[in-house]
């Protein structure tokens, strides 16, 4: 706590409290996000806590609710101290709604309930939608997530948290997408849960909403607990002081005078995709700020401005002329544009300063199609020393720049191409004081000498020091235009804070979207592969009647579950989210060993040979797994070194084929059942327990999480690197089964074999309709992809075509498959 902030506590119930936060810290580097915060809740009590962005809220729910850990000080739950660990938090009793719900987009509405609460029944799933959900925002259960509309989104995650039957419920701006029926509904919601004597702590910048409800009210202001009191002892006006409570620490130039010129900027009635019907003129010498709480439509509205974001109805004029669509389009209209995000959206870090400016000014120096060397040199030092950058020359790599001076080396790169208007989100995010007042300085010169500029930030002392007006935005419209006296922090908050305004219906989306359950499915490309395999067969037995011998269709059964077994190891790992490059040389690996295991005298039979194999695949599935998960390195990396090491090991084993497999093995592993042969029978049960596995267990359910979207499955307290870890073991584990039916077949010891498989594994995986960056597939689907693809390398001969038709047959097949799968799961339409 800060000498100068020392917080006024409240009184306290006589009940113990349900939640403690003693002396909680967190730092970010040099950040100190939290400075030692005392916080409790009671039970049957709502505890508000309001606060700027910036303030600490997310920071200290985080810690909270175990997704972050304290740097000191202790979370505890109904008198017991909770780790830092989301799972055990919340099986202590503490659930969190948060702002941005932390739901696995590929999953179910079903699913992610259950992902809280194992063994929640589908009738218990709808009676927590129902108590949660307005009839307008009702919901299928086999509805996935990400084809909810966004305040079906928080329903669900309101739901989820309500799942694990909370003894503390946090909600973290839970009303931002509702219209006022959904927010007089959860009020509702929230009044049951104080009368059954749950301590709710709500977050939230809305003050109407704060006073209605809340019995106790928190202010943080820059990692500070500053005040906590009952709620019926503050006035909003009071709140509003404590939280802006702060002086101007920045120092920004003398604001100058608006010009009576034409205007440089004007939109009417401008509409798109989070935000609706702004209209907005700038003349010259006037900067404009949006301010707004996160999320609403002031980020939006600033890049429609910059063409990158299409707007849906409205003009965008510059001086006087509208750009025809697209980033480029706008830029040569002259509208520069500085993203918040520099890192992903603004610059090239491996570059040069000098390149990276030269970036924005290619036309200006280049000559018939030849950068000119000495102009890119010139442009770049005349930036360097316009903004000050603090490198030792202009060949200076961009990446080894602090925050400020990246952040003054993309100000300056736009600034250069002289724009009519500028615009620029959060212009001095993660930039040090020193810098910003540069930075300051060189926007104010910017709007002096006659261009338009518009600049959005969180920062409303930055929006104070800085705007001429401002527009605050708030569920997608412009609430209050401050001018004058009127452009200060505390009016900036104070309208944030106050602003009641609701989103169009038409954001709602109430209808939901409407898809057929079936053609959505991860099951759905099974039939239609099953179809395309009966298909390739049937013309050719057609065209040759000798095809569909007994033999023939026993060797599509074996080579299928070969073939099916290396794309599950595939699949494992695809689920996740990465790629396993080895697959194919490990299964080659498994023949090599089963040479010298698996012979006509086997050291340790023929079982323990075979469990040898078994094992050994395994644990390079684990070294794969842990050198991902520990040492962070990029699954593609890893099972290429290990793709290429595996090759090395089998040469060195077996330089050339020899080792010849017992016949007793063999002939084991080829018996029939009936005129199946008894490995296919044995994949069909393995892909059946698989398939029930993936979507009836909790681990299979996780492993689809982890691979929807890791960072969710993080904050709802699913082991993300203990998944990763399993999904390569059973990628080891598979590929070692696949390389033990693999050696029954060659009969030796071959360095070689089995490493196309890496490729035809990927193949079957994407066939069977997997989506390749995780979350989505299915093994009975891939199993189908597996027999699609054998159906047609056993055709090949028999319609005396070519192996080159192989590659041709099956990679087109494979394309128009991705792509038209990719079609049938996009994200329906809203249904009107």
């Amino acid at each position: 706590m800060t000498a100068n902030a020392q917080p006024v506590a409240a009184a306290e119930p006589v009940a113990p409290p349900a939640l403690i936060l003693d002396a909680i810290t967190k730092s970010f580097g040099p950040v100190k996000a939290l400075k030692g915060i005392d916080l409790k809740a009671w039970p049957g009590e709502v505890h508000a806590i309001v606060g700027e962005n910036g303030a600490g809220k997310s920071t200290l729910i985080n810690c909270a609710a175990g997704v972050l850990t304290p740097d000191t000080g202790t979370v505890s739950i109904k008198g017991e101290t909770a780790r830092s660990q989301a799972a055990q938090v919340r099986e202590m009793g503490l659930s969190v709604a948060f702002q941005h719900p932390a739901l696995a987009p590929d999953l179910t509405v079903l699913e992610n309930l259950q992902l809280a609460r194992q063994d929640l029944t589908p009738s218990e799933a709808q009676e927590l939608l129902d108590r949660v959900s307005t009839k307008a925002l009702a919901m299928d259960l086999s509805t996935r997530a990400a084809d909810l509309s966004l305040a079906q989104g928080h329903v669900l995650e309101i739901a989820r948290a309500l799942a694990s039957r909370p003894a503390v419920f946090i909600f973290d701006e839970p009303t931002e997408p509702f219209q006022d029926p959904e927010v007089r509904h959860l009020f509702h919601l929230i009044a049951e849960l104080k009368a059954q004597g749950t301590a709710i702590i709500y977050i939230s910048h809305r003050l109407h909403e704060v006073m209605a409800i809340a019995d106790r009210v928190s202010v943080l202001r820059d990692g500070d607990l500053i005040e906590t009191r009952p709620a019926a002892d503050f006035t909003p006006d009071e709140i509003v002081n404590l939280i802006v409570g702060r002086p101007l620490g920045q120092v920004f130039p003398p604001k100058g005078k608006i010009g009576t010129g034409p205007k440089l900027l004007t939109v009417a009635a401008l509409s798109g995709k989070g935000f609706r019907d702004v209209s907005l003129a700038v003349r010259p010498g006037e900067i404009i700020g949006l301010a707004g709480v996160e999320g609403q439509g002031q980020r939006d509205f600033l890049r429609a401005l910059a063409g990158i974001n299409p707007k849906t109805s409205g003009d965008i004029r510059v001086d006087m002329d509208e750009p025809k669509p697209g980033v480029a389009n706008f830029r040569r209209a002259g509208v520069a544009f500085v993203p918040d995000d520099r890192h992903a959206e603004g610059l090239v870090l491996s570059l040069t300063i000098r390149e990276n400016e030269g970036l924005g000014q290619l036309a200006a120096i280049s000559d018939h199609g030849l950068l000119s060397a000495r102009r890119e040199k010139e442009l770049a030092e005349q930036i360097h020393a316009d903004l000050r950058v603090k490198a030792p020359t202009v060949e200076s790599t961009v990446g080894q720049l602090s925050g400020g001076n990246q952040q003054k080396v993309l100000i300056g790169r736009e600034i250069a191409m002289k724009p009519r208007v500028l615009l620029v989100d959060e212009p001095t995010k993660g930039v040090d004081v020193g810098s910003r007042s540069d930075i300051y300085n060189k926007l104010r010169e910017m709007a002096d000498s006659g261009c338009a500029v518009i600049v959005s930030s969180a920062d409303g002392v930055e929006i104070e020091g800085l705007c001429d007006r401002v527009l605050v935005f708030s569920r997608g419209s412009v609430v209050t235009e401050l001018t004058g006296a009127d452009v200060n922090d505390a009016k900036i908050t104070e309208a944030n804070l106050k602003a009641t305004g609701i989103r169009d219906g038409s954001d709602a989306d109430a209808g939901g979207r409407k898809r057929s359950a079936f053609w959505s499915s991860d099951q759905m490309p099974a039939a239609i592969l099953v179809l395309l395999s009966v298909l390739v067969m049937g013309v050719t037995q057609a065209i040759n009647p000798w095809f569909l011998s007994a033999f023939s269709l026993q060797s599509i059964a074996t080579l299928t579950s070969i073939l099916a077994l290396a794309a599950f190891a595939q699949l494992f790992v695809i689920l996740k989210g990465g790629i396993d490059l080895a697959v194919g040389p490990l299964i080659g690996f498994a023949v090599v060993l089963s040479s010298f295991l698996l012979g006509e005298e086997p050291p340790v039979g023929y079982v323990g040979g075979a469990l040898v194999v078994l094992a050994i695949c395994t644990a390079v599935g684990l070294l794969h797994g842990v050198l991902v998960e520990r040492l962070k390195l990029p699954a593609i990396v890893v099972t290429l070194a290990t793709y290429t090491g595996l090759q090395g090991l089998s040469l060195i084993l077996r330089p050339s084929p020899d080792g010849l497999l017992s016949d007793g093995y063999m002939e084991t592993v080829q018996m029939l059942v009936g005129p199946v042969p008894l490995v296919f029978v044995f994949v069909i049960a393995l892909t059946l327990g698989a398939e029930f596995g993936l979507f009836r267990r909790p681990v299979g359910r996780a492993l689809r999480a982890v691979g929807s979207r890791p960072k969710a499955a993080e904050m709802i307290g699913l082991q993300r690197g203990k998944i990763v870890v399993l999904a390569f073991v059973g990628s080891g584990l598979f590929a070692g089964v696949a390389g033990l039916l693999l050696a029954a077949q060659v009969g030796i010891g071959s360095p070689t074999t089995g490493v196309s498989y890496t490729l035809m594994s990927v193949t079957a995986v994407v066939l069977g309709g997997a989506q390749i960056t995780g979350g989505r597939g299915s093994f009975l689907a891939t199993l189908a992809g597996a027999l699609f693809i054998q159906s047609i390398i056993a055709a090949l001969p028999f319609l005396n075509l070519g192996s080159v038709w192989q590659y041709v047959l099956i990679g087109g097949a494979t394309f128009i498959a991705a792509g038209l799968f990719s079609q049938m799961r996009k994200p329906a339409k809203p249904a009107h």
